[in-house]
């Protein structure tokens, strides 16, 4: 039997990958358990021509992406010793076990946002550093998002990524000889006839069923060439359909990309011989402050346009750049003439202005991928000089004075500036003073050193008992019930740590109703952390809406009330799209739902550190407001998940007896599990 591990943030991108496995390989059996405690399992027998191939995917959900001491070995230490520089990680990393080693065979991300603004290069710092450790990378978009009206939730216009971001992903692909794309899924609003300006759209573009193929010729070990072939012209198919939506005067046309695909051009080259149009920054008014806004004349004075002027970045021309330096060096008064010789030093330049900061001084996190994705446009080689004029905190000042490289090490946005800036010029107010900061830094040689980093490649097999539980165990644990093992039940939502909270799906008269675009909050709900509907238990379905937390102190006051009203909310607007269950096509809904057609339960899920007594129970109760508690107690020898279901009135009662009598499963290992009564 090959065994393969998923290692994802949570158990829902693992699963999102065993469906493509599962849909690909149609198994004539599939057996499902726990390999331990925190690692599901999926084994599965299908047929391969005439072969009979058995198959082992273990999932580990919520590896060692934001810890350093969950497991005892970080799957993620096999980018870093291959060049991933930045505190951007993927979602989901598969690994074929083989000689007691894990490799890698690809990474893969997932996306259900919307593409639209800063938001489309938010993850760019993700694909560029684990394209560059030369393992395969997939981010996977769902296509197409709409963005909700704050108040009515009413839909408003289409908004698209710039193209160069899509094509940012096939220039990092030919620039370091390794396979990263963007692939697209048809996502539930695909409708084109609800849509004109999606009348246009080659739905060829979709890729679903090319990047099952990947996985499965990967996972096989079979030669992928054709296949990524026919991903990377789908990836260049949606840059064309986006040039189209785009302004002309101020972006490259189809036929500018087309040329600059079909000849591989240099992207910096291409722009400045094409001089099309200028780059100057868009800066909210409130937003200048010290002299910012001289230097953004400046910039527009001698940039050229780089693909868009959407974009927070221009080229300074070779044959400019010293009257570009001259210019700047006078508004902030520069007479080292050494620092004058190092900006002046180099061919064309490629100038990124960026806020960086929010008002209180903490990341805004999207222009963490701006670098990379000038970089995936235009190379490592690319001069880059990053413009800061965001809020920044006294304390980060300091350190850039003091040690630059340090705060890169503590500060994601800081590391993606350290490693991928030749020059950075902060012009900054800082918080709690009335003024603003400057530094010019030269920061080549820090470049130079991140960029190089790397480290002798280690044999690495990871222990699928991990060394400490948390909340991730508790949604596999809640997710793997009630969709695997107890019958009459349907996850309409799973939202744990990292996980994809955009939709949240109800079954009524043999239709699948859907909310997209959820609010992390609505008056004074809150967003649960799992929806479970279970049916033929009342004589209405029953919602069963639930928080999970690492510890039972976690629950807030009143968490039980919040989840019932956050559900209650959305059913005062009509569901984004509806579908016959459980596979028809999705179309705009065009009816509300009614709440009082539904039970709702609230729950709190947790971990029992300890031997609760009634008296603690009793207490979660009161504090949370729950009509449910569901207590997970590890045990190690049998090797085993102790549940407590503790119920606070007569219904929550029901659905713990029902619970109790029904907790078997022809296809899952329930040996895992002991129910206390």
């Amino acid at each position: 039997m090959n065994l393969y591990r998923l290692h994802g943030d949570n158990i829902v991108e693992c699963e999102r990958i065993m469906d493509l496995i599962l849909t690909k390989t149609n198994p004539t059996n599939i057996k499902r358990g726990f390999a331990s405690l925190a690692c599901p399992f999926v084994e599965i027998t299908f047929r391969d021509g005439n072969d009979t191939l058995n198959w082992r995917f273990e999932m580990f959900a919520g590896f060692n992406k934001n810890t350093n001491d969950r497991w005892d070995t970080n799957i993620l230490d096999l980018l870093k010793q291959k060049g991933s520089l930045l505190d951007e990680t993927p979602d989901v990393i598969i690994t074929a076990v083989e000689n007691n080693r894990e490799n890698i065979l690809l990474a893969i991300e997932f996306c259900s946002a919307l593409q639209a603004g800063n938001q489309a290069w938010q993850r760019s710092g993700r694909a560029y550093s684990t394209g560059r450790t030369m393992y395969p990378y997939i981010y996977i978009v769902d296509f197409v998002k709409y963005e909700l009206d704050n108040t009515d939730r009413s839909r408003k216009n289409l908004r698209f990524p710039n193209p160069a971001v899509p094509y940012s992903y096939i220039s990092h692909s030919r620039i370091t000889g390794n396979f990263i794309i963007q692939a697209y899924f048809k996502a539930e609003e695909f409708q084109p006839e609800y849509d004109k300006q999606l009348k246009e759209f080659d739905e060829t573009i979709f890729a679903e069923n090319e990047v099952a193929n990947y996985i499965i010729a990967k996972l096989q070990n079979k030669d992928t060439s054709t296949i990524e072939r026919s991903l990377i012209e789908k990836n260049f198919k949606m840059v064309q359909f986006l040039s189209k939506t785009a302004k002309a005067n101020s972006n490259f046309t189809d036929l500018e990309w087309k040329e600059i695909y079909t000849n591989n051009s240099d992207i910096i080259k291409y722009s400045t011989d094409l001089n099309r149009f200028r780059f100057r920054k868009k800066i909210a008014e409130k937003s200048f402050s010290g002299k910012v806004r001289n230097f953004n004349d400046i910039v527009q004075k001698y940039s050229i346009g780089f693909a868009s002027t959407d974009l927070p970045f221009g080229i300074i021309k070779k044959e400019s750049r010293n009257y570009f330096v001259n210019d700047i060096c006078k508004i902030y008064d520069v007479k080292d003439q050494k620092l004058i010789n190092e900006l002046n030093e180099g061919g064309d330049l490629v100038v990124c202005m960026l806020k960086g900061f929010k008002p209180r001084g903490d990341d805004n996190r999207p222009d963490r991928g701006a670098l990379p994705l000038i970089t995936m446009l235009a190379g490592e080689n690319t001069q880059i000089l990053t413009f800061v004029y965001g809020p920044l905190i006294k304390g980060n000042l300091d350190l850039i004075d003091r040690d630059i490289m340090e705060l890169a090490r503590r500060n994601g946005l800081w590391k993606s500036f350290v490693s991928l800036s030749d020059f950075i010029i902060i012009d900054c107010p800082i918080i709690g003073k009335k003024c603003n900061e400057v530094r010019i830094i030269i920061n080549k040689d820090n470049k130079k050193v991140l960029l190089n980093k790397i480290s002798e490649e280690q044999n690495v097999l990871i222990s699928s008992t991990p060394n400490q539980y948390q909340e991730n165990d508790v949604d596999t644990v809640i997710h793997s019930i009630f969709k695997y093992i107890v019958p009459n039940c349907f996850v309409g939502m799973c939202n744990p740590p990292g996980g994809d909270w955009s939709g949240l799906s109800i079954i009524k008269n043999s239709s699948e109703f859907r909310w997209l675009s959820l609010p992390r909050v609505s008056e004074d709900g809150k967003r649960p952390d799992h929806v479970i509907q279970i049916f033929n238990l009342f004589d209405r379905p029953l919602l069963l809406s639930v928080e999970s937390k690492e510890k039972a102190s976690d629950l807030e006051m009143e968490i039980g009330k919040q989840l019932i009203r956050y559900i209650d909310y959305l059913f005062e607007f009509k569901p984004s799209v509806q579908r016959e269950f459980p596979a028809g096509n999705w179309s705009i809904a065009n009816k509300k739902v009614n709440f009082n057609d539904f039970i709702c339960l609230s729950a709190g899920a947790f971990i029992d550190y300890g031997d609760f007594s009634e008296d603690d129970y009793n207490n979660i109760f009161t504090k949370s407001g729950c009509d449910l508690l569901i207590s997970i107690k590890s045990q190690d020898n049998p090797l085993k998940w102790l549940i407590k279901l503790k119920s606070k009135n007569a219904l929550a009662e029901k659905v713990v007896t029902y619970i109790k009598e029904n907790f078997k499963s022809d296809m899952f290992d329930t040996d895992i599990f002991h129910i206390e009564e």
